[in-house]
């Protein structure tokens, strides 16, 4: 059985300044290196037109992580993580996301979506939504280390959008 993972920000920035950030090489890279973990690299960046794709990846100490993912992966983890953006219209982004754990049957996918309010309030302008799922292909564990990575990722997508709105507050 997969676990969801929802998670919702919103930002006093414009989606169009936020979506400049999460495409941008230098961002990911700096990104990267404030959150990124161990052995971190963006490995690719590919912008065509209105699509943008690029891939990270991402290393865990195995030290960091609980025994029973220890026991599964059996040393350090390296995530790749692939995300996909495009312009719906004006205001609108949307996108997909996907990550796999090297030498581990995990996976996690979603779709993503950031868009300007069509009501700002408290100075909020626009909305970050990730809307996901974490699959653990093993047998009578898989249920706890869907937990474990589901809330590892919700507080990876609150750090990364802290991360972002530091960013553009140096960048604007």
């Amino acid at each position: 059985m997969a676990r969801r993972i929802e998670h919702r920000s919103t930002s006093e920035w414009p989606a169009a300044r936020v979506y400049e950030a999460l495409i941008d090489v230098d961002y990911l890279q700096q990104r990267l290196a404030e959150i990124g973990g161990q052995k971190t690299e963006l490995v690719e960046h590919n912008a065509t037109g209105d699509d943008v794709r690029f891939q990270v990846r991402q290393g865990v100490p195995a030290e960091s992580l609980p025994p029973i993912a220890r026991t599964v992966v059996g040393g350090d983890l390296m995530i790749d993580r692939s995300e996909s953006w495009r312009c719906a219209e004006e205001g609108h982004y949307t996108g997909e996301i996907a990550a796999e754990i090297s030498g581990a049957p995990c996976s996690i996918t979603g779709s993503m979506w950031l868009r300007d309010l069509a009501e700002p309030a408290e100075g909020r302008v626009s909305e970050f939504v990730v809307d996901g799922t974490v699959k653990v292909n093993v047998p009578f564990v898989g249920g706890k280390l869907e937990d474990f990575v589901a809330e590892q990722v919700q507080k990876l997508l609150v750090a990364e959008t802290k991360f972002t709105s530091d960013w553009l507050s140096r960048h604007s």
